[in-house]
């Protein structure tokens, strides 16, 4: 007779066996699983790459064309400034004027050049040398009095037409910088503004050529850290900001013509252009004086 205890643990063999087939199983059932998950994670990763390739692709082609109309509108934007402008203002005496060692008038001068505006007088005055000769004026000792002798000096040889001496002995001593014909009186003054940074001597230009009854157009260039154009509007005249675009150049353009406003990109700007673009153009208030001064070159 066979012993109970053997079949007993016959069958406690098979179940366990049974068991243990079992569990393997279910786990190479799951690692089969996970691999088929991280098969398809990584093919529908593959997809999405190539599909954002592709979208970016795309997109490089579309930049390129926009690129390249962007380009070819300013283009024909600069064409026909040039043809708006060209020679529009032969009869304008202009002078310039900046309170900066560093900034460049060329691109302004190059405009008003293209107008055929007569540049009467491009001066760079320089704050920042504060040496020189005490010749200049002697009773004077402070920089900024002599800064402003030199402004009234200024706008009256723009009132008047010629250069006088203490604007020549500033010009020899590097505290004023000048290019220009320096012979007639100025129908207008463009001031370069540089913000905030030249804001007082700013005010004395404009508030000293109010006086003499000269009109003045303060501009700035875009790239100004903090504009002044606040100011120079509570003082009532005209501005123009992100005077180097082109919107920025016609807008000179339409002030020099004779419309009056605070125009420009900025959010200080009334408009970005005036309404109607030109008016009449100006003529010289100062007829009388240029005669004048013609007959003393003769």
């Amino acid at each position: 007779m066979v012993n109970i205890k053997y079949y007993v643990t016959l069958m406690v063999g098979i179940f366990l066996a049974l068991g243990l087939g079992m569990m393997i199983g279910i786990t190479l059932e799951s690692q089969n699983i996970v691999e088929n998950q991280q098969t398809n994670l990584i093919r529908q990763i593959e997809e999405q790459y190539f599909s954002l390739r592709s979208e970016t692709e795309q997109l490089k082609k579309e930049i390129h064309g926009l690129e390249d109309q962007r380009n070819q509108l300013y283009d024909l934007s600069s064409l026909l400034l040039k043809e708006i402008v060209k020679d529009r203002f032969s009869d304008l005496h202009v002078g310039v004027v900046t309170f900066s060692q560093t900034a460049s008038l060329q691109n302004l001068l190059e405009f008003l050049n293209l107008a055929g505006a007569s540049i009467q007088y491009a001066v760079a005055i320089q704050p920042e040398i504060t040496e020189w000769n005490g010749s200049i004026i002697h009773e004077v000792q402070k920089p900024e009095d002599v800064i402003q002798a030199v402004i009234y000096e200024l706008i009256y040889s723009m009132d008047y037409g010629g250069i006088t001496p203490l604007i020549q002995e500033a010009e020899e001593l590097m505290l004023v910088s000048r290019t220009g014909l320096c012979e007639y009186p100025v129908d207008i003054i463009v001031l370069y503004g540089q913000g905030t940074s030249t804001l007082n001597y700013d005010n004395i230009l404009i508030q000293r050529a109010m006086e003499a009854g000269i009109p003045i157009v303060a501009v700035e260039p875009g790239e100004v850290a903090e504009s002044a154009v606040p100011e120079y509007k509570a003082l009532g005249i005209s501005t123009v900001d992100h005077v180097d675009s082109i919107y920025g150049q016609l807008a000179l353009a339409s002030v020099l013509s004779g419309n009056k406003g605070n125009f420009g990109l900025s959010s200080f700007a009334s408009d970005s252009l005036p309404s109607p673009l030109f008016l009449k153009q100006i003529t010289s208030d100062n007829e009388d004086k240029t005669a004048a001064a013609e007959e003393d070159l003769q």
